[in-house]
């Protein structure tokens, strides 16, 4: 039999029935690794604020709809293409005030 090398021996201790806390007897444990450092240039960073946003923004918009177009369709028949300018134009007001590329116009 060949010899396997134990990187770590972690035991659940708990007075409940299920679960615990885990407790490293050996090496280290898996919480302990470092976080990486981003690597990302100092004047990208509002950028990449910004675009995240926008992207944030555009997904909840586009789940709006995505629900506001089954409930349209469970509703009536053809609801999709009957309430499509109500559900796109609510579904655009949850963006947040967006206007064009993303550009916030009134705060």
């Amino acid at each position: 039999m060949a010899k396997e090398d134990v990187k770590s021996v972690t035991v659940l201790q708990s007075d409940d029935d299920f679960g615990g806390s885990p407790a490293t007897l050996y090496g280290k444990s898996p919480s302990s690794k470092k976080k990486k450092k981003k690597k990302q240039a100092r004047a990208l960073k509002p950028i990449e604020k910004m675009v995240f946003s926008m992207a944030k923004s555009y997904d909840k918009a586009s789940k709006e709809y995505r629900d506001r177009h089954e409930k349209s369709n469970k509703k009536k028949k053809n609801g999709w293409i009957k309430d499509l300018p109500k559900n796109y134009s609510k579904s655009m007001s949850k963006m947040g005030g967006m206007g064009v590329m993303g550009i916030k116009l009134f705060e």
